[in-house]
């Protein structure tokens, strides 16, 4: 693995987030009470799961920097 910084994800990468995401949040499902910081994190991950399943997401996307640079 690259530790090199990439402006573009590939479709596996896309696949890759989405199997590493739904694996955390079977973990979650499993615990009985999770943590403040935890549920939160579990509403991000959910909305971010569900945003990747997104076709506009199926060939890839481009990453851009959000604080101007």
């Amino acid at each position: 693995m690259s530790d090199e910084p990439t402006h573009h994800l590939s479709p596996d990468q896309i696949l890759a987030l989405k199997f590493a995401a739904h694996r955390q949040l079977a973990r979650w499902a499993k615990m009985r009470e999770l943590q403040p910081r935890q549920h939160a994190r579990r509403t991000a991950l959910v909305r971010a799961v569900r945003t990747l399943e997104g076709q506009a997401f199926a060939n890839g996307c481009e990453l851009l920097p959000t604080n101007g640079e």
